[in-house]
């Protein structure tokens, strides 16, 4: 009645492999953090102090700057994706009036989006100096 289909196996995956990856790394990274927890509890326990260096650090987690230089970066490359898109469509049948033109409109003006926001970004940034 039902035929096994090799080929339906390769959408399915492709769409499961990000989550199956996001999944790693979330349980590793939890993982390490209980292991440290773990430790420190340990340590408070018996009576150590922990170094100050070490407490500091807890505090104080790395943050991502804000920089607009990431936003014309991010914008370049949307544009750079809708590009290859629309070049792909054109090289498919020499027409640019295809299904895959009006999808590179999406990340297209995104970017243009981005880039425009970093561009201002930046000239604010340097009126503010």
């Amino acid at each position: 009645m039902f035929e096994f289909q090799a080929a339906l196996l390769i959408p399915i995956f492709a769409i499961l492999l990000p989550a199956i990856i996001v999944f790693i790394v979330m349980f590793f990274r939890t993982k390490e953090r209980k292991e440290m927890h773990e430790t420190m509890r340990k340590a408070i326990e018996t009576g150590q102090t922990l170094p100050e260096d070490f407490v500091k650090g807890l505090q104080h987690y790395p943050k991502v700057k804000k920089d607009p230089f990431n936003d014309i970066r991010a914008g370049l490359i949307l544009m750079a994706v809708a590009g290859g898109l629309v070049t792909w469509d054109y090289v498919g049948d020499f027409d640019t009036s295809g299904g895959l033109t009006g999808l590179a409109a999406i990340p297209g003006f995104i970017g243009l989006a981005l880039f425009l926001l970093g561009i201002i970004g930046l000239m604010t940034k340097k009126s503010g100096q």
